[in-house]
C-alpha cells in the first residue's frame, strides 16, 4: 500500500514535472519568439526588462511626478551601439540577408472599400488597381488635410480594429493617434497631440499601467497589444459620436439612428448641445435657416457617404476654399461659446420692439453697430496690459463685454436676419444702387468681418471661454436697441441735406471708394440755444475720406439713424469744419448747426486728441499747397511718380514711388521799401507737394529752396522711360533726395529752368548773349574764390524786358534783369536788382578784355550744378561762396574772348552803348590856384578811356593806373562843350575847354576799400570843377576815333590863350 502510495506520489511528481517543464518551454519559446520579432523589426534598444519585486507591499506606492525635462526621448549613441552588439551576439535562426522591415512615413494608399457593406466587389477593386498600376504620385499639401475623413464607425474599420487583437504575428506598430471627429483645419505637424477622446483613453491606459503590481507586469509585446485594444475602444466610441452627428446633419442617412444604444443616446445629447447653434426662441424652428457654418458641416456629412476613392479625387481645394473653411470653423467655435447669451438678447429686444416689427435695415444697422463696438473694445482690451489687480479686473470685464457685443452682432446677422426672404436673393437680382442692395452688402460684410475676426481670435487664443467656464452674465449689457434721453423732437429739425447710405454711415473699413482713419463711440448732445431742452444719445463718429475728396469727413450717426450728419470741407453740402469749435479744456467738440442749434460731442481725452490731430495734420499738410504771403505760384503739375530717398528727415514717406502727387512750386519774394519806391527781391523757391487722394495715408512735403544753397539736380529716366528730375536737398540738418517723374519732357525742362532762374517770364527776352572765358569773385579784396576756377565757362546771356534795343531796357531798379552764365555741369544766375548808384564798374588798363563789377551784399544769386558732373566737394564750396556773397561786398571779374563780347556784356549790364574804347598816353587836368592866376596840371600816364551813351546822355569814362589823385573819373559831355585838337612833336591831343567834372576820389575817401576804383554811370558825381582837360594820344587814329564819338564838332586849337586866361 505504501509502495502504491509512494509510486502514486512519484507518478504525480513526474506528471507535474513534465507539465511544468512543458509550460516553461512554451514560455521560453514564446519569449524567444518575441525577441526575434523585435530584433527582426529593428525595434528600440531601450527594451522594458521586468525585474522581480521582493517584499512588495500590498498597497500601491504613491505616484511621483515624472521629470519630463530631464527625460530623454531617444536613446544615446552608446546605447544604440551596445544594442547592435548584443543583437549580433544573440542566437537566432538564420534568415535571408538584407531582409529588413521598417515602418514607412508615407500615408497608406486607399484603393477601394471592402467588407460586407462595400458597394463594389473586391474583384472589381483588384481589377481597377491592376489597370491603374502606375498612378501619378500626389504630393501632400495643406489643402488635402481639409477633406472630411471617412467615419471611423464603418464595419470595415471596426472589424479590422478588433481583428488586430487576436492576430498572431509580430507586435503591432507604435500607437498612432487617429482623428475621430470632423476637421476643417489642417492637422498639426510634428506629432502635435490634439485634444479628444483618444487623449483621455490613452492617458487612462498609461495610468493603469503605472499602477499595476509587479506580479501583473507583462512583456513589451503584451503592453502594445493592450494599447491597441484601448485604441479600438476609443475609436468605437468616437465613431458612434460621429455617426450621431451625421444623422442630424442635412443629407446624412437616417438608418444610422436605429442602432443607437442608451449610452450612445446620452452621448448624442451632449454632442448636439455643443455643435448645434440654438435659434431665437421667438422664431419657429421650422423657419430657422441653417447658418453657413452648419451648412458647411452638412456638406461634410454628405461627403461621409462617399467612397475613399471619391474623397481622394476631391482632395484638391483652392486657397479661397481653405480660407472659407477655416473661417467657418472659427465662427462656429465662437458661436458655440456665446450661445448661452442669445436668450438674453431676445428678451432685451422684445422688451423694446418685437422682432416681427423690425425692418431688415434696423436689424442690419444694429448688428453693424455692435460688431464695430465689440471689435473696437476687444482690440483695446487685448492691446492693454494692466499690471494692478484692479486694472486686470476692469480689463477682464471690458473683454467679456466685447464678446457679448460681438455675440449680439452674430445673433442678429445669423439668426434673426436670416428669416427675411430678402437675404436669400442673388446678388444679381437687385440693383446695385438701391437701398436694399446696400443693406445686403453690409450684412454680407458683417458676416465676412466676423469670420476674419474669429479666425484671428482663435489663432491668438482670444476666443471667449467655454460655456462651462463662462462668467456670470449679471454684469453684462445685453441691450440691443440703444435709447436716447431728452426731447426727441429736436432731431426732426435737423434733416440732412443728403442721405448717407448705411455702408458709409458705419463703415467697416477701407473700401474701393473711401478710406477710414478713426472710429469712436461718444455721447452727443443736441441743444437749442434759445431753449433749455436738449436731446442726448450715443453716437459713432467715423473719420473717413473719399478718394474724390482732398479733405476728411467726420460722419456722426446714432444707432437708429435719427441723428445722421457729416462735417465736410464744403459748406454747400452741409456743416463744414469752419463751424467746429474745439474746447480742449473740457474735451468737447461743438458744431454750430443752422437755425440756432448746437451739437456738442463729449469725448475722452484720448478721443479728443485723436480727432484734433487728424484734423490738424490734414490742415497743415494741405496748407503746403496754398500760396502764402510773399509767394507767387510759378509751376504746377501732377507728377507721374514721386520718390523720396534718405528717409531720416521724412520717415513718413515710403520707399516706394508714390503715384499722382500734386506738385507746386512757389517763388519767394520780399518787398523792400526805399526812397525810389518799393523793390521786390527774389528769395528762393518753395516746393509744396501732397500725395494723391487715392492713397490712404496723406503725406506732404514743404521744402524751401533758398539761394544760400546750390541746387543739385540730375536728369534721369524713370520707370517706363519717362523723364525724371533728381533734386538733392541740403537744408541744415535735413539731407535727402527727391525724384520727380513727369509725363512730358517739357515739364521737366520747365521746372529745371524755373528753379535755375533761366526761365523766360511774360514780357521777358534775351537782350544780349555771347561767349565768356572765366568768372571770378573777390570778396572784400581777399582774392578770387578758388571754387570757380575749375569750372569751364562757355557763354552768357542777359534776360530783361524784351524791347529790342539795349538802351531802351531798364537796368537800374529792374526786378527782372539777370545774367545767366553757363558752365559745364550747371549755371550761375546773377540777378542784378540794384538801386540807383549801386552798380559800379571798372576796366583794366593792362587786360583789355576784363570787366570788373562792384556789387553790394547779394542774397538772390542762384547756382545750379549737375550732381553727376561735378565733384562732391564743389556743392559745399559753392554754398560757402553764396554765404559770403550774402554778407559782404564783392567784386565780379569777367574775362571775355574779345573786346566785342566785353562791350556787349557792359551794354546789357549798364544800358549804355560804348561809342569809344581806347588807351591814351596821358590825361591832363589843369587846375587854377586859389589866390594867384597860376595853373597846375595833374598829369596821369596811361589811361583807358570810354565814351558811352544812353539816349541823349554821353559820358566820358577814364580809368587811371598809378595816379596819385585817384583811380577813375567820369563826367558828362554836352553838345555845348568846346573841343579843340592839336598836334605837336608826334603827339595828338584833344582839349575839352572848361570841362565840368568832379575830381577823382583818392584812396581812403570812399565808403569801401575798393569803391574809389569804380565808377557809377547812372549817377555820376556832381561836377564841381570847371577846368580844361587834355587827352594825348600816340597816334592820330585813336584821336580821330574819339572825335567821332563826341557829341559836338571839334575845331582846331587857337594860338591865343583862352579868354579866361
Amino acid at each position: 500500500m505504501e509502495e502504491h502510495a509512494s509510486s502514486g506520489k512519484e507518478n504525480e511528481k513526474g506528471l507535474r514535472g513534465r507539465l511544468m517543464g512543458k509550460l516553461r518551454k512554451e514560455k521560453k519559446a514564446q519569449n524567444q519568439d518575441d525577441g526575434d520579432v523585435d530584433e527582426f523589426l529593428h525595434g528600440p534598444s531601450d527594451k522594458l526588462h521586468m525585474m522581480p519585486v521582493i517584499d512588495e507591499p500590498a498597497y500601491p506606492k504613491p505616484l511621483t511626478r515624472i521629470d519630463t525635462n530631464s527625460a530623454r526621448r531617444w536613446p544615446t549613441a552608446a546605447e544604440v551601439q551596445s544594442a547592435k552588439i548584443i543583437r549580433r551576439r544573440s542566437a537566432s535562426p538564420k534568415r535571408r540577408k538584407g531582409l529588413v522591415v521598417r515602418f514607412t512615413q508615407e500615408k497608406p494608399e486607399v484603393i477601394g472599400e471592402g467588407g460586407d457593406d462595400a458597394i463594389s466587389p473586391v474583384s472589381e477593386i483588384g481589377m481597377r488597381k491592376r489597370a491603374n498600376s502606375h498612378p501619378p504620385t500626389l504630393q501632400p499639401n495643406r489643402a488635402q488635410n481639409l477633406i472630411v475623413r471617412r467615419p471611423v464607425n464603418s464595419p470595415r474599420h471596426s472589424q479590422e480594429s478588433f481583428r488586430s487583437q487576436n492576430t498572431e504575428g509580430p507586435p503591432p506598430p507604435p500607437l498612432q493617434r487617429t482623428q475621430t471627429e470632423f476637421e476643417s483645419i489642417p492637422e498639426p505637424q510634428n506629432g502635435a497631440v490634439q485634444e479628444g477622446h483618444i487623449g483621455n483613453v490613452d492617458g487612462g491606459s498609461r495610468r493603469d499601467l503605472s499602477q499595476r503590481s509587479g506580479s501583473d507586469r507583462r512583456s513589451f509585446a503584451e503592453i502594445k497589444a493592450d494599447f491597441q485594444s484601448g485604441e479600438g475602444l476609443a475609436l468605437l466610441k468616437a465613431a458612434s459620436n460621429t455617426s450621431i452627428i451625421d444623422q442630424h446633419l442635412p443629407g446624412a442617412p437616417d438608418t444610422a439612428a436605429d442602432d443607437i444604444s442608451p449610452q450612445m443616446d446620452e452621448l448624442h445629447l451632449n454632442t448636439m448641445k455643443n455643435v448645434h447653434v440654438p435659434s431665437s426662441p421667438g422664431i419657429p424652428l421650422q423657419q430657422t435657416q441653417v447658418s453657413p457654418v452648419v451648412s458647411d458641416v452638412s456638406q461634410a456629412g454628405e461627403q461621409l457617404t462617399e467612397s475613399p476613392a471619391a474623397l481622394s479625387r476631391a482632395s484638391t481645394l483652392t486657397l479661397h476654399e481653405v480660407a472659407v473653411a477655416v473661417g467657418d470653423d472659427a465662427l462656429q467655435d465662437f458661436s458655440s461659446r456665446v450661445a448661452h447669451l442669445f436668450t438674453l438678447f431676445r428678451l432685451s429686444t422684445e422688451a423694446v420692439k418685437p422682432l416681427p416689427r423690425c425692418t431688415l435695415e434696423e436689424l442690419v444697422r444694429a448688428a453693424l453697430w455692435w460688431f464695430l463696438k465689440g471689435r473696437l473694445y476687444l482690440e483695446t482690451a487685448v492691446r492693454d496690459r494692466p499690471s494692478s489687480p484692479r486694472d486686470q479686473q476692469t480689463n477682464f470685464f471690458i473683454r467679456q463685454q466685447a464678446y457679448a457685443d460681438l455675440a449680439k452682432s452674430f445673433w442678429l446677422i445669423e439668426t434673426v436676419t436670416s428669416q427675411y426672404p430678402e437675404t436669400h436673393l442673388r446678388p444679381s437680382s437687385t440693383d446695385s444702387n438701391t437701398l436694399l442692395a446696400d443693406i445686403l452688402d453690409v450684412r454680407q460684410g458683417v458676416i465676412t468681418s466676423l469670420k476674419k475676426l474669429t479666425m484671428s481670435m482663435k489663432r491668438n487664443n482670444f476666443l471667449p471661454p467655454d460655456i462651462d467656464d463662462a462668467p456670470l452674465t449679471q454684469g453684462l449689457d445685453a441691450t440691443i436697441w440703444v435709447q436716447g434721453d431728452g426731447n426727441r423732437s429736436l432731431i426732426v429739425s435737423q434733416r440732412p441735406m443728403s442721405t448717407i447710405p448705411l455702408s458709409e454711415t458705419f463703415p467697416l473699413g477701407d473700401t474701393t471708394q473711401s478710406f477710414l482713419f478713426s472710429r469712436m463711440f461718444i455721447m452727443a448732445v443736441l441743444l437749442e440755444e434759445t431753449a433749455p431742452q436738449h436731446y442726448q444719445c450715443p453716437v459713432m463718429l467715423s473719420v473717413v475720406r473719399s478718394q474724390r475728396d482732398k479733405e476728411v469727413t467726420a460722419i456722426i450717426a446714432s444707432q437708429d439713424g435719427a441723428l445722421n450728419l457729416a462735417i465736410r470741407s464744403d459748406r454747400a453740402r452741409g456743416p463744414a469744419w469752419e463751424d467746429v469749435r474745439w474746447q480742449s479744456k473740457h474735451n468737447t467738440v461743438e458744431l454750430q448747426l443752422p437755425r440756432g442749434f448746437l451739437l456738442r460731442l463729449h469725448c475722452s481725452e484720448h478721443e479728443f486728441r485723436t480727432l484734433w490731430e487728424i484734423y490738424d495734420y490734414e490742415k497743415r499738410t494741405h496748407a503746403s499747397l496754398h500760396q502764402r504771403s510773399g509767394e507767387q505760384l510759378v509751376f504746377e503739375t501732377i507728377l507721374r511718380t514721386f520718390q523720396l530717398f534718405d528717409h531720416g528727415s521724412h520717415p513718413n514717406f515710403p520707399k516706394e514711388p508714390l503715384p499722382h502727387c500734386h506738385f507746386r512750386l512757389f517763388e519767394k519774394t520780399v518787398v523792400e521799401k526805399e526812397a525810389t519806391g518799393p523793390r521786390t527781391m527774389h528769395r528762393g523757391f518753395r516746393i509744396g507737394l501732397i500725395t494723391s487722394s487715392k492713397t490712404k495715408n496723406l503725406r506732404g512735403l514743404d521744402q524751401d529752396l533758398l539761394p544760400a544753397e546750390p541746387i543739385q539736380f540730375g536728369f534721369l529716366r524713370g520707370e517706363g522711360g519717362f523723364p525724371a528730375l533728381l533734386l538733392k536737398i541740403r537744408d541744415g540738418i535735413a539731407k535727402y533726395t527727391m525724384v520727380c517723374t513727369f509725363e512730358d519732357v517739357n515739364e521737366r525742362t520747365q521746372l529745371h529752368q524755373i528753379i535755375s532762374g533761366i526761365e523766360l517770364g511774360n514780357g521777358e527776352g534775351v537782350v544780349a548773349e555771347g561767349l565768356i572765358k572765366t568768372v571770378a569773385m573777390d570778396i572784400n579784396g581777399e582774392g578770387a574764390s578758388s571754387c570757380l576756377r575749375a569750372l569751364e565757362f562757355s557763354s552768357f546771356r542777359f534776360i530783361n524786358q524784351n524791347h529790342g534795343a539795349v538802351q531802351g531796357t531798364k537796368t537800374v531798379l529792374s526786378e527782372i534783369l539777370r545774367v545767366v552764365i553757363d558752365f559745364k555741369g550747371g549755371s550761375i544766375t546773377d540777378r542784378i536788382n540794384v538801386g540807383s548808384g549801386e552798380l559800379k564798374l571798372r576796366l583794366d588798363i593792362n587786360q583789355p578784355n576784363e570787366l570788373r563789377v562792384l556789387r553790394q551784399p547779394q542774397q538772390d544769386m542762384t547756382i545750379s550744378v549737375s550732381e553727376a558732373q561735378v565733384s562732391r566737394e564743389l556743392p559745399q564750396q559753392l554754398a560757402m561762396l553764396l554765404g559770403d556773397l550774402s554778407k559782404s561786398e564783392s567784386t565780379r571779374i569777367y574775362t571775355f574772348p574779345s573786346t566785342k563780347e566785353l562791350h556787349l556784356f557792359q551794354s546789357a549790364l549798364t544800358g549804355f552803348s560804348i561809342l569809344f574804347d581806347g588807351l591814351a598816353s596821358s590825361f591832363n587836368i589843369s587846375r587854377r590856384r586859389m589866390v594867384v592866376p597860376i595853373y597846375k596840371k595833374w598829369d596821369a600816364m596811361t589811361t583807358r578811356l570810354q565814351i558811352v551813351q544812353r539816349e541823349k546822355i554821353v559820358q566820358l569814362v577814364a580809368f587811371f593806373e598809378n595816379f596819385s589823385h585817384g583811380a577813375c573819373m567820369n563826367f558828362a559831355l554836352k553838345s555845348t562843350d568846346t573841343f579843340e585838337t592839336s598836334s605837336r612833336s608826334g603827339k595828338y591831343s584833344l582839349r575839352i575847354v572848361d570841362a565840368k567834372f568832379a575830381m577823382p576820389k583818392s584812396r581812403g575817401e570812399g565808403q569801401g576799400g575798393v569803391e574809389h576804383e569804380f565808377v557809377c554811370l547812372d549817377m555820376p558825381e556832381y561836377p564841381g570843377e570847371h577846368d580844361d582837360v587834355t587827352i594825348v594820344f600816340d597816334n592820330e587814329e585813336d584821336r580821330e576815333a574819339l572825335i567821332k564819338a563826341l557829341p559836338a564838332p571839334v575845331k582846331a586849337a587857337s594860338r591865343m590863350s583862352s579868354v579866361r586866361r
